[in-house]
């Protein structure tokens, strides 16, 4: 009994080397193409490389003997030079992209074809959502860093892309900051003479030193929201087109496919034989 299963094994395994034999070529033929193809497209793609930054957004100021409290009094909000949220969701924004491709003139490098016939806002419209598709944003909360990525077929123009992204995150949040600061500073200004409690007037100087302070440190602007970690920089390696690994895959993936048309057309042969025996046997 086990001779029997044996030989049935055997058997069957000589008739697939059999297969395999016979469609050889074809097999060879399957895998060749597919790996020239694969080589060809992936050597004509254009290369393209990435730029990376990391940040990490300033602490938040704490304020001393309630003040906080005493802000919120006036309804006025004391949060820290940064908010990590505001932060990210700027970096996501179209208003930070929009302000990057007008200041800086980008919409004659990132046009694509066929958009000379489109409005000026239209071409920036299409600009703003390139861009978007080549930026990146990480946020490791755990370490409280913000990684910035950008992808392009120019490693410099990458570059430059996450260096202006900064340097607009940077104006657009310091000038928010003293907006702000400025009208607290203001509307604080306006409570003293309606307030002739001493101790709420000290208060109120108090937070209007305050604003004033937040006012100067923005017009710093160093290290005001952020602090850069790691300056942009390119990587001198393409990310994509990955010619070794796509070449590697189209001959696994060929093999594969040229094994299972070698047994279709086999089996398709043998089923037509059968069909054409059977026929004649009942003639």
């Amino acid at each position: 009994m086990k001779e029997t299963v044996m030989d049935d094994d055997e058997i069957k395994l000589s008739d697939y080397i059999h297969v395999l034999r016979k469609r050889m070529v074809s097999i060879l033929l399957i895998i060749t193409v597919s790996v020239a193809a694969t080589g060809i497209v992936s050597f004509m793609t254009p290369p393209v490389f990435e730029s990376k930054a990391l940040i990490m957004p300033a602490s938040p100021q704490r304020e001393q003997g309630g003040m906080s409290a005493i802000a919120s009094t006036f309804g006025i909000s004391t949060a820290g030079t940064s908010n990590v949220s505001e932060m990210l969701a700027l970096l996501k924004s179209n208003i930070l992209i929009e302000r990057v491709i007008n200041k800086y003139d980008l919409v004659p490098v990132f046009s694509s074809k066929g958009s000379e016939k489109l409005t000026a806002s239209g071409k920036t419209w299409l600009v703003i959502k390139s861009l978007k598709e080549l930026f990146k944003v990480k946020h490791n909360q755990k370490e409280g860093i913000i990684e910035l990525s950008a992808e392009f077929r120019d490693p410099a123009i990458a570059t430059d892309l996450l260096n202006y992204m900064l340097i607009e995150l940077t104006d657009y949040m310091s000038s928010e900051a003293r907006r702000v600061a400025e009208t607290n500073r203001k509307y604080l200004e306006s409570l003293i003479d309606r307030n002739a409690d001493p101790l709420i007037r000290q208060k109120i100087y108090s937070l209007i030193a305050l604003q004033i302070e937040t006012a100067m440190m923005a017009e710093v602007k160093e290290n005001f929201a952020f602090k850069i970690l790691d300056p942009p920089r390119a990587s001198p390696d393409r990310i994509r087109p990955t010619r070794k690994k796509n070449v590697l895959i189209a001959f696994v993936v060929s093999v594969f496919a040229g094994v299972f048309f070698a047994f279709a057309r086999e089996y398709s042969e043998n089923a037509k034989k059968s069909k054409r025996t059977a026929k004649g046997e009942n003639e």
